[in-house]
């Protein structure tokens, strides 16, 4: 028998195993049995040792030595038949179907890698079972059998009669005529010997040996053969490895335990189509020009799909598959050996000895016996083709040979038309180039081949013809001498049986032959089209092998050929597929998809899952086949609606049926819809909603906070609140996270109080073009207790094995809520959110989502799965290299004891605000916890615009620097900007700022910028939790901000001017505008204040100009509408004695000491207005805020000392309106008050204030004595008229003026009394 596997053969030595002597072997009863004993025949028992030890030599027809080295005897049983078409089917799939290599290699090509099989076994084994079951031919004696062995045992008592018995037998073999099998290549003169078994462990050696004498006296020295075996007796361990486990060819018993269809072919034409080809496919989007009105129902089927149209049809096809009429067939038991048992050990009663003995057998056998009658053979085959050399059989065959040409095909008739005898010239010719290929004598076999193909060629005996060219290609070969003439030997000869003779086999092994010649001379192109032309429809099988060898060529190509070898890889898959082979099929598509993915080829990869699907599924691979289906789901497939609900229907399908086969799987990961991973949100503090209409609670941080915008505004205020808070104690700054996003991750791991909610948000997307519906949401999560490190995971509630107490348990832990469904229409994304509230302390691990997702077309059939989150990989700010990463913790939590919480609340504010406007705010604080708070203190980022009432706060710098000199004062930069923005609350000496279940009402105000705009106001609350050593939340914070949108109502602009040039009175020049939108505006002029260190306003000169666009209102006699305007003038008068402290007064005494009123047109609620805003002379009045200069946060330590080293001499005027606005909710009447600095004579100031007015106010301190600084100065001896209307100013700052003459005009109408209206303040 041939043996081509597992021994890792070269092409020659393939070769030389496919032609070696073939050798028959006849077996006495008795002697079957010595060997049964080993568990193996008597040709069983020689494979392992047929190849001969040591070199052989024989001589040629011209007496010249030749040496064989490497022969191997092919040892087979007389008995043996080639099987029948049907059973050598079977016989080939159970060949390919038993053989597997898991194990792989990589090759890397083309920047693609490979995984490829370390070696196809199923090739070889496929290679060397076709070899086996072919029938002898007549046009070739390679498989005839030169000689025979008859084997007979020792203890034969009738040994001589017996060998006797068995040589007639094969004569009577031999003699038949037409001869039938075995058939043999010399019938008239076959070598008979006669081999003796002797066990050496139960039989007589003395009682042997006189046998073999006997035998030896009868039949010749050289033919008889004494082997002892068996040393032996079965009971004792055998010291000899199993030689035959390799060699051994038994039917295989099928396990119980795997259903028959996991390996055979399907069970219909239908099922074969569903394995290997889309539902429904729909390509015609790809296509141009296609029909937009396609019926949706109609299938296209893959083009490597079976075409069948119904089953009748498929059935009687002749290229339907048979696979089930070979499975009802019986094995042959002259085939495959049924009666030993396969799973057995061999040779148990054999030695070392005796395995030794076999092998002497085989070269004695050779140099004795068979070798002579070789040379014999020759020498009678070499003298009959020299007589008979030249003599035609016929005239007309010799004309033929001289005058005709032939070719293969070239005349009408191409089948065989000449029969030899087994004595012609040319069949002599051909045995004698076969015994010399044979043993290995390859020069003189050329020759032989050579003019035995030129003799068929000229009698058109085609089959012939093409043997001869078949061997002379291998003897080349074999030679060394190949070239491409001997090359086209073959191509010829593959032609000549594919075209002419129409013999499929034949051109098939000369194929397989050609393939391992053409490999040694690395010509893998001409493999790979030799291969791809055998391929047809009439064997699937043989066609799924040799396309995959052609697609393993074309990757060792130069260059290499990837695109080639995944096409063929494609093909060959198919082919496997409708052949039955499955997991061959699974396989081959898989290496395909290797070169197929991410290769923007969206319809072949889709081809390629379905089908690794589809087989998956079917060989019971069921995890594979969900990979594979998920994969059709992915985002930016190319499949029609209709295609993409199949694949999810079928995918369902085959999780339910994974988790039912194996339930302890639990939660399967879903394919549909996709996280989007980098939209997790986890927001671990969230307000609770403590405040009650119409109380309005602090805005906070919630879970779709942009914080990139304003965080440093954020930090920069928790900084300074946190270190106002520890009273100048040193400690690092970090500023608290309580958000985490991708903009924001977590390089800590993020902390949430027990009792208290965790918000989740997490984007959802649906990838594929048909909606889906999803049931049954919650979170998966994982917490891993502090003390006992008992782990708790809501895993269990969905596994079918949990108890109810660990359901309990879980549910106790953490309560979790959510939407209960939700629809995801087409390719669209949804935001879904989550609120966790912890019940226990330890590590809190998010681990994904919880769902049933079904189509909305079909909701009965859903799938319970998870979708994963993905820990991301983030690079930190402060990494060295550009590929240093961490991990993202925004999904781990820990979770510690319950603290203290505050919520904070407000009266409502209005969203639109005039400039200028002041609105009283209540703030609310109330304590939810069980403990105390110990301090509270709130940050704001523009001070200007807040005040409160219980605001502990020193006298502004600003305001002391107009008392004394403070450029000697030891300030420091950092504590007075805290001082200015940060606000201590509720401080009361000895006692909580706010004990447990207690609020809280703080009263304060807001004004609006007197710049109209979008407005924002940033509060921020910090409060101290209770002190611990290792706490890990030392305070907590709330955040509020305001988005305010201000509006223009009032501008004002005032004068300092001399009223009369003859007394150098003084006096303010004031213009007022209503700039409101809307027309039914109105705006009421209450009082004028001055706040001034050396004048006064005078209680009775007030002149009221150019007011006939004053008129009566709703809220009073006197008003502005919309876009009037009106002047008025007031007088000044100078203080008798200058203002004298003996220390720093307080904030309230400076202000009454230096503030003067006037009315001017008051609404009628003007007092009960100004009831609801701070009085002008309190501490927390805006005057205050006006006064006060704040510094900006990045100041320089220069700057701000410059700041504060000298005083700047100037009065401010303080106007405070009352205007009636229309609203959609009725009329609303605002308050407010305006600010105009004044420094110097006819010098205009405005409110708004204009871009040229706030570089004006950048004027350098005065560092004279404040004594000599005066408010207004007068030029030195200014006594008339002329320069009194002069604008006074230095030289270097004459750039800033420019001309006044306006006030002059007004100053004239004031001089004649017959335009001026006096009015009562």
């Amino acid at each position: 028998m041939l043996h081509l596997t597992g021994q890792n053969y070269n092409a020659r030595d393939v070769i030389r195993n496919i032609f070696s002597p073939l050798i028959g072997v006849l077996a006495s009863p008795q002697a079957d049995e010595i060997c049964h004993r080993n568990n193996l025949s008597f040709v069983e028992l020689l494979q392992p040792f047929a190849k001969l030890p040591n070199d052989a030599h024989f001589r040629d027809v011209s007496g010249t030595s030749v040496s064989v080295r490497g022969l191997r005897l092919n040892f087979c049983d007389v008995d043996w038949r080639p099987p029948q078409p049907v059973l050598a089917r079977k016989m080939l799939n159970e060949s390919v179907t038993n053989a597997h290599n898991d194990k792989t290699r990589l090759a890397t090509i083309a920047d693609i890698d490979l995984e490829l099989p370390t070696s196809e076994p199923w090739f070889e084994q496929w290679r060397e079972t076709f070899l086996t079951v072919q029938f002898p031919a007549e046009h070739e004696f390679t498989r005839h059998l030169l000689s025979c062995l008859l084997v007979l045992s020792s203890a034969d008592p009738q040994i001589v009669e017996t060998a006797h018995k068995l040589g007639q037998r094969v004569q009577q073999m031999q003699s038949i005529t037409p001869q039938k099998l075995p058939k043999w290549f010399h019938p008239t003169e076959v070598l008979n010997s006669y081999v003796v078994l002797h066990e050496a462990s139960q039989g007589d050696l003395s009682k042997a040996q006189q046998g073999f004498e006997l035998l030896k006296s009868t039949f010749g020295d050289s033919k008889c053969f004494l082997v002892s075996i068996n040393s032996l007796d079965g009971q004792s361990a055998s010291d000899a490895p199993d030689y035959w486990a390799t060699f051994i060819k038994r039917q295989p018993k099928g396990d119980p335990n795997i259903p028959s269809t996991d390996l055979s072919a399907p069970k219909s034409p239908q099922e074969a189509v569903s394995v290997i080809s889309m539902p429904a496919m729909q390509m015609s989007q790809l296509l141009e020009g296609a029909n937009s009105a396609q019926d949706s129902d109609l299938a296209m089927l893959h083009p490597l799909s079976p075409m069948q149209e119904s089953a009748t049809e498929a059935i009687n096809s002749k290229f339907s598959i048979s696979s089930e009429s070979i499975a009802s067939q019986t094995i042959n038991p002259n085939v495959w050996a049924n009666d030993l048992d396969s799973d057995a050990p061999h040779g148990g009663c054999l030695t070392s000895r005796d395995i030794d003995n076999l092998r002497h057998f085989v070269q004695d056998y050779a140099v004795r016996a068979l070798i002579p009658y070789i040379e014999h053979l020759v020498a009678i085959l070499a003298e009959g083709v020299t007589n008979k050399k030249g003599v035609s059989k016929s005239l007309l065959s010799a004309t033929k040979r001289w005058f005709v040409t032939s070719k293969p095909g070239a005349g009408a008739n191409n089948q065989n038309a000449v029969i030899y005898t087994n004595e012609s010239a040319e069949l002599q010719t051909r045995k004698l180039g076969d015994l010399y290929f044979m043993f290995g004598h390859y020069n003189l076999a050329f020759q032989a081949y050579h003019q035995a193909k030129r003799d068929f060629n000229a009698d058109s005996a085609w089959q012939y013809y093409a043997g001869a060219l078949e061997m002379a290609a291998l003897s080349a070969f074999m030679l060394g001498t190949a070239h491409r003439k001997t090359y086209d030997y073959m191509e010829d000869a593959i032609m000549c049986y594919l075209t002419v003779c129409k013999l499929q086999q034949f051109a098939t092994r000369a194929t397989l032959l050609s393939m391992e010649c053409l490999k040694t001379a690395r010509l893998y192109s001409d493999v790979a089209k030799q291969l791809i032309r055998m391929t047809n429809e009439e064997s699937d099988l043989r066609s799924a092998l040799l396309l995959e060898q052609a697609a393993y060529c074309f990757l060792v190509t130069q260059p290499p050929m990837h695109r080639k070898y995944a096409f063929h890889i494609v093909l060959a898959g198919n082919r496997y597929s409708r052949a039955g082979q499955r997991k061959h099929a699974y396989r081959c598509y898989r290496q395909a998809y290797q070169v197929f993915q991410k290769r923007e080829w969206s319809l072949a990869e889709d081809h390629i899952q379905y089908t690794v699907a589809k087989q998956a599924y079917m060989l019971k691979q069921l995890e594979e086949a969900s990979h594979s289906f998920a994969h059709l789901l992915r985002p930016g497939s190319l499949q029609s609606a209709q295609q993409q609900s199949s694949f999810l229907k079928e995918y369902i399908q085959t999780q339910n049926e994974l988790l039912k086969r194996n339930p302890e799987l639990g939660l399967l990961p879903h394919a549909l819809p996709q996280v989007v991973q980098s939209s997790v949100r986890v927001l671990t503090q969230v307000q609770s909603p403590a405040a009650l209409p119409p109380l309005v609670p602090a805005t906070n941080i919630d879970i779709h906070s942009n914080l990139t915008a304003d965080e440093a505004i954020w930090n920069k205020m928790e900084e300074m609140l946190v270190i106002t808070a520890a009273n100048n104690k040193p400690f690092v700054f970090k500023p608290s996270r309580y958000l985490y996003t991708k903009q924001q991750p977590a390089t800590e791991i993020p902390v949430a109080v027990q009792g208290e909610p965790i918000e989740l948000a997490v984007t959802l997307s649906n990838s594929v073009r048909c909606g889906i519906v999803l049931t049954e949401i919650d979170l998966l999560w994982k917490l891993t207790m502090d003390n006992s490190e008992e782990v708790l995971s809501n895993a269990c509630v969905y596994g079918e094995s949990s108890d109810s107490a660990s359901k309990i348990a879980v549910g106790a832990a953490i309560k979790t809520s959510c939407v209960a469904s939700i629809e995801l229409a087409e390719q669209a994304e949804v935001t879904l959110h989550f609120k966790l509230t912890p019940k226990l302390t330890g590590r809190l691990n998010i681990l994904g989502v919880v769902c049933r997702v079904a189509a909305i077309g079909e909701p009965t059939a859903s799938l319970l799965g998870s979708l994963q989150f993905e820990t991301q990989q983030i690079r930190p700010n402060n990494a060295k290299q550009s590929s240093q990463t961490v991990l993202d913790n925004r999904l781990t939590i820990r979770l510690v004891p319950q603290q203290p919480a505050m919520s904070v609340s407000f009266t409502p504010v209005p969203s639109q605000l005039l400039t200028g406007e002041i609105i009283p705010v209540s703030v609310t604080l109330r304590n939810l916890g069980i403990a105390p708070i110990e301090e509270i203190y709130m940050g704001c980022d523009n001070p200007r615009c807040v005040s409160l009432l219980d605001r502990h706060s020193q006298m502004p710098l600003a305001m002391m620097s107009s008392i004394r000199n403070l450029s000697n004062e030891k300030l420091v930069k950092d504590k007075e900007i805290r001082g200015q923005r940060v606000f201590g609350l509720l401080q009361r000496p000895g006692q909580a700022a706010l004990d447990a279940q207690q609020g809280h009402t703080i009263s304060m105000w807001l004004q609006a910028p007197h710049q109209a705009g979008p407005f924002t106001l940033r509060l921020l609350f910090y409060y101290s939790l209770p002190a611990g050593g290792s706490a890990p939340i030392k305070y907590r914070l709330v955040r509020h901000i305001w988005q305010l949108q201000v509006e223009s109502c009032l501008q004002a602009q005032a004068t300092c001017v001399v009223s009369n040039a003859v007394t150098n009175e003084l006096g303010l020049d004031v213009t007022v505008r209503n700039q409101h939108s809307t027309e039914q505006a109105e705006v009421y002029i209450n009082t004028i204040s001055l706040y001034s260190k050396e004048f006064n306003l005078s209680p009775d000169r007030l002149f009221v100009l150019n007011s006939v666009g004053v008129g009566a209102g709703q809220a009073g006699a006197q008003c502005l509408k919309s876009s009037i305007c009106c002047n008025f003038q007031c007088r000044l008068l100078e203080r008798g004695k200058r203002e004298e402290f003996q220390d720093i007064p307080a904030i309230k005494t400076l202000l009454q000491s230096r503030l003067s009123h006037l009315k001017v047109m008051p609404a009628q609620h003007a007092q009960q207005v100004e009831q609801g805003m701070p009085a002008m002379h309190d501490p927390h009045s805006f005057l205050t805020n006006e006064e006060t200069m704040f510094f900006n946060t990045n100041i320089s330590t220069e700057e701000f000392n410059a700041s504060i080293a000298g005083y700047i001499p100037h009065a401010t005027l303080v106007l405070s309106w009352s205007a009636l606005v229309a609203r959609e909710e009725g009329l609303r009447l605002a308050s407010g008050l305006h600010f105009i600095k004044l420094y110097k004579l006819f010098e205009t100031g405005h409110c708004p204030a204009s871009p040229a007015e706030a570089f004006l106010r950048r004027r350098q301190s005065s560092y004279e004595p404040l004594d000599k600084l005066k408010e207004f100065p007068l030029p030195d001896g200014a006594v008339d008229n002329e320069e009194a209307c002069e604008p006074l100013a230095d030289d270097d700052e004459e750039d800033y003026w420019e001309p006044n003459d306006v006030y002059v005009g007004q100053r004239c109408l004031l001089e004649d009394e017959s335009f001026v209206m006096a009015v009562k303040a």
